[in-house]
């Protein structure tokens, strides 16, 4: 495996659970509690749904930056390209 795989899977792997984080706060944070017979009723902790979005929003762009730098650099960056009047 190179070092390109290895960041490409990193960075899909932290966009992935930034996503799941961002969009999935709210069902993390609460704590589901048996009412009744057939009841079900759950108390959100704000504090730590906001938590996990704030880590979501930490792993998402992080996770996304690592794609773009890889993708820039196999297309070739124009660093790697000779000058113009080069042969």
């Amino acid at each position: 495996m190179t070092r390109r795989h290895i960041t490409t899977i990193t960075g899909i792997a932290l966009t992935a659970i930034g996503l799941a984080l961002v969009l999935g706060a709210h069902a993390l944070a609460t704590t589901w509690q048996q009412l009744g017979p057939t009841a079900w009723g759950g108390e959100t902790d704000v504090h730590q749904e906001s938590l996990y979005r704030i880590l979501g929003f930490i792993f998402l762009p992080f996770g996304l930056l690592l794609i773009a730098i890889v993708a820039y650099r196999s297309l070739g960056s124009p660093a790697d390209s000779p000058p113009a009047g080069a042969t």
